[in-house]
């Protein structure tokens, strides 16, 4: 038989008329056997050879990208075997995992998000992927994309109400309705790996964060956590770590009430994650937030109000909530920073932080409660952010007569696309006399303008120049050249 761990991760989900409490608890349930084999994880020391499964008689469920590890399912007689393998480095149990659990949610404003809006900082461009029971669309959402590794639907779409909560918290739209997430405009990817009872195997965890890495982004929220410890895990979030992503999960919801013990959960525990712990409007810690060294930041995590499935909004309690804040700090971190690495990032968070516990790092709080980034010193004066423009021509000769197809291309620093930035092009001819005309970048970044030519059109060298303004963006400007002949 196989066993199945659910998770310590607790939220408390709040309606008008009901208040329904998950206490938190570690609960070992047998799932049902499937031909009587084990439901593993096999991390080899280079190459994932899938001979060797074969041989074992085992089936293969998963493969990942940035680390060499197979999901397999095996007869328990085989693991002995497989643990024996000089290129094996281990065997480790499929373990489940289960969630922790425009009025301005409270926690808005103990950050001061609100200030580093008005900077022009919203988390645009920055993409934060929120690997959870994935996000249901909502009038207050804007989901980028996603994906699902859960087996029994290909959809992204959430059927337990966890990762919409805690999308909202990171980037619901800042609008006339609802309620507001601390990086607004931050681009939201859903990365569905638990079901709709919030729970999911580790190996679709590790999926999620394989698909994150591969798809290059920014941030990954992680709202939940297993109190059993993983060597795939761990090497999973340190490859995201390395290649620049920031790796934000729950501190977990085991701790006690006098704050005893190191309750820290998994992959929160690893140091290549920043673990959250949860804090209530007072600024004291949650009852119910673990404690421990590896408590890195605190975030609001006591009846947050956020969106959730069937386009609604409902509080809940959780370091499943205060990890969330974090990401959407990070988010506007990365948009204020662009060129700062991840390890420079986390730094900045830590260092941004508002100290409520003892003085220094402590097992409560880490750091200190985290604050938004001050990004002016003058309210009224945004910030400037940087544009990129690019110009290019379909060719670079043409006959008289022939269109001329001039493309300019708009990103900020992150590389993501400017929409309606306002670009002025500028066309001179041989004989120096000059054509301009203005428009605005379509969600691409992209303007296409297409000049016509006729065999009296003037031949030589004709100089493009184009000129990318934006509110808030320092100006840019990119040229090329092209011949009629």
């Amino acid at each position: 038989m196989r066993k199945r761990i659910t998770l310590l991760l607790v939220f408390i989900l709040s309606f008008s008329l009901l208040t329904p409490t998950e206490s938190d608890a570690n609960v070992l349930e047998k799932g049902n056997a499937n031909n009587n084999k084990e439901r593993v994880i096999v991390l080899f020391k280079e190459k994932a050879d899938k001979q060797l499964i074969s041989n074992a008689k085992g089936q293969i469920h998963r493969e990942y990208k940035a680390v060499p590890a197979l999901a397999i399912t095996v007869p328990p007689t085989a693991i002995k075997g497989l643990q024996k393998n000089p290129n094996v480095i281990a065997v480790e149990k499929d373990v489940t995992v289960k969630i922790s659990s425009q009025t301005q949610d409270w926690g808005i404003q103990r950050i001061n998000a609100p200030k580093t809006w008005s900077g022009g900082i919203t988390g645009k461009g920055i993409k934060v992927a929120v690997v959870d029971t994935g996000i249901a669309a909502h009038d207050d959402l804007s989901i980028a994309g996603g994906v699902s590794f859960t087996s029994y639907t290909p959809s992204y779409q959430d059927d337990n109400g966890h990762g919409t909560h805690a999308a909202g918290i990171i980037g619901a739209k800042n609008n006339t309705i609802g309620t507001v997430g601390v990086a607004p405009d931050a681009s939201l990817y859903a990365v569905k790996a638990l079901d709709a009872n919030g729970s999911g195997y580790l190996s679709d965890i590790i999926a999620g964060i394989d698909w994150s890495i591969n798809n290059k982004m920014n941030i990954i929220n992680l709202s939940l956590g297993t109190p059993t410890g993983s060597l795939t895990l761990k090497e999973t979030v340190d490859r995201a770590y390395n290649q620049g992503i920031l790796v934000v999960a729950a501190a977990g919801n085991s701790g006690t009430v006098d704050g005893a013990g190191d309750t820290v959960n998994y992959p929160a525990y690893y140091d290549s994650t920043i673990a959250v712990a949860a804090t209530n409007n007072l600024d004291s810690r949650a009852s119910f937030s673990s404690t421990g060294n590896a408590v890195d930041v605190a975030a609001p995590g006591e009846r947050i109000l956020s969106t959730y499935i069937g386009n609604q909004y409902v509080y809940m309690s959780g370091t499943s909530m205060a990890a969330p804040y974090v990401s959407g700090n990070l988010a506007l971190l990365k948009q204020a920073n662009p060129t700062l690495a991840a390890a420079e990032l986390r730094s900045k968070l830590e260092k941004g932080t508002l100290d409520i516990g003892i003085v220094g790092k402590d097992a409560y709080f880490g750091f200190g409660l985290i604050q938004a980034p001050i990004v002016s010193t003058n309210n009224t004066t945004p910030v400037s952010l940087k544009i990129n423009t690019t110009l290019t021509t379909n060719k670079t000769s043409y006959l008289a007569g022939e269109t001329v197809s001039i493309y300019t291309k708009a990103v900020d620093a992150n590389g993501s696309a400017l929409s309606n930035a306002t670009v002025t092009l500028m066309i001179t001819s041989p004989t120096g006399g000059t054509t301009s005309v203005k428009a605005q970048t379509d969600s691409n970044g992209m303007i296409t303008c297409n000049m016509s030519t006729t065999r009296y059109t003037t031949k030589g060298t004709y100089k493009v120049k184009a000129e990318t303004t934006k509110l808030n963006y320092t100006s840019s400007s990119a040229t090329t050249s092209f011949q009629i002949r």
